[in-house]
């Protein structure tokens, strides 16, 4: 349901973490984690299968440009539902 109600506000974003990702040459996944890990954060992807995992593993060893970081943060700005900081939350 959270993401039902996340993705309509969300395109301006994903259409920037896309056309980031075809200008680095990474999936927008890898692009997403790369960003996570420039803001600081230590994220936990999940994968279903090797190749997911493999995927995964693509989002390290290389960096973001400072001006692809400002775009996805301006882009994310935009969108008007926030995830739950905890997915365990309930309230």
């Amino acid at each position: 349901q959270l993401f039902r109600e996340l993705l309509p506000g969300a395109q301006q974003l994903l259409g920037t973490l896309d056309a980031v990702a075809k200008d680095v040459g990474k999936t927008q996944s890898q692009v997403a984690i790369n960003w996570a890990i420039s803001k600081g954060t230590v994220p936990i992807p999940g994968a279903r299968n090797l190749q997911q995992a493999q995927e995964n593993l693509g989002a390290v060893g290389w960096k973001l440009s400072n001006a692809a970081v400002q775009e996805l943060d301006h882009a994310s700005a935009g969108v008007n539902k926030k995830m739950i900081e905890n997915i365990f939350q309930t309230r």
